[in-house]
């Protein structure tokens, strides 16, 4: 097997890290750069923080506050065009991957004629901009800061395309996630125990990212469930940073695969959390990923907390390792479809949406994929997950 693994974003790791924000902006040579960032960050304090250590450094600011959950094309290019009617040279983004997402991509409109459904292509274009961007994550989850993926939702059909776009500089501050409220938390950590879980099991797989991957997945299982019980466990919180980060790091080399095709499809049909979406399909996708590389699903398995005795079949492997998932998804609260009032044919029904979009990310599944093993999974999903 050949393959390839790099690291082009550097990270500044540590409490008290957004401190430094105005000193690394200032070695970057921008003048003024547009902060980007949404209602939540701004009733903490954190974008404040932020604010005060760029004026100290002598770097003026604009500032976009319009983020919202799944940020959508309109608000990118109007976050882009904000950014050359103030003239600036760099963007800061400050939040969820909501908020990281919509300022690498607006980012790209400083340099990039608009708007940015321009670069929306299938499989998605790799840009490169000469705008830096820097990214501080207040969630521990997508893993944006250091991911290449940008993902805007398209207004049209509310589908979610990608645009490949690395940032320049990641800022996390584990200080930054004591503040978010338990049920932000659970799904932020389940996007990140997601991502890992795809990384050791996608056809692009490689033994760093399964590395980096499987100490995600078990920091996860380890500290999301302390996290949740007291928000204020900054150790817990640190873990919890540090998974979310590596496992972006991780499936930056090797890309995600059909999980996140199938949350897609479940985002389009009822606008539910991204990570919560991705954690409900996991144990059923590792049952299926079972049947070709059972050695990588029981690396999942073990992971979340499955024993494995050795003498499992390679269903066996699925299975357990489906139990360990939807163990923890129990104890950190995930509720279930039908509690929420998810209609169960509407959900199965999802897969005729998820065939239209995310090729590239169904082609990266171990296994061959069609509607009709779509529509098994999510049956599975809603009905074994009680």
């Amino acid at each position: 097997m050949i393959f390839q693994y790099d690291q082009q974003v550097p990270v500044l790791f540590g409490e008290g890290a957004i401190g430094k924000l105005g000193e690394k902006v200032k070695e970057l040579g921008c003048k003024k750069v547009m902060c980007v960032y949404g209602s939540s960050v701004k009733k903490s304090g954190i974008a404040d923080k932020a604010k005060a250590s760029l004026a100290a450094a002598g770097i003026d600011f604009a500032v976009y506050e319009g983020i919202q959950a799944d940020p959508t094309d309109a608000m990118v290019n109007e976050c882009g065009s904000l950014g050359v009617q103030e003239k600036v040279d760099g963007y800061i983004g400050i939040g969820g991957g909501s908020a990281m997402d919509c300022a690498k991509a607006a980012a790209l409109l400083l340099d990039h004629e608009g708007p940015i459904q321009k670069y929306f292509t299938a499989p998605p274009s790799f840009m490169v901009s000469s705008v830096p961007v820097i990214l501080i994550p207040t969630t521990a989850g997508s893993g944006s800061e250091c991911s290449q993926v940008s993902v805007i939702t398209r207004t049209e059909d509310h589908t979610k395309p990608s645009i490949f776009m690395r940032s320049t500089l990641a800022i996390v501050d584990p200080e930054l996630t004591l503040s978010v409220p338990a049920g932000v938390t659970a799904n932020s950590g389940m996007d990140a125990f997601s991502h890992a879980v795809e990384a050791i099991t996608a056809k692009g797989r490689n033994p760093r990212s399964e590395l980096l991957a499987s100490a995600c997945l078990e920091k996860i299982r380890e500290n999301l469930p302390k996290a949740i019980e007291n928000g204020n466990d900054l150790a817990a919180r640190t873990e919890l940073c540090l998974a979310a980060n590596w496992a972006g790091i991780a499936f930056t080399d090797t890309d995600l695969h059909l999980g996140h095709n199938l949350a897609d499809g479940l985002s389009a049909t009822f606008h539910t959390p991204h990570g919560y979406n991705c954690i409900l399909v996991e144990p059923e996708l590792m049952k299926l990923c079972a049947s070709v590389i059972p050695d990588k699903v029981a690396v999942v398995g073990k992971g979340a907390g499955a024993a494995f005795d050795g003498t499992e079949t390679s269903a066996g492997i699925g299975e357990k390792t489906a139990a360990a998932i939807r163990s923890l998804m129990k104890t950190c609260g995930i509720p279930t479809p039908e509690s929420l009032g998810l209609d169960r044919d509407k959900f199965i029904g999802s897969a005729a949406i998820a065939m239209q979009i995310d090729l590239g990310l169904r082609l990266n599944c171990p296994v061959d994929v069609d509607e009709e093993i779509m529509r098994t999974i999510y049956a599975g999903a809603y009905d074994n997950y009680r």
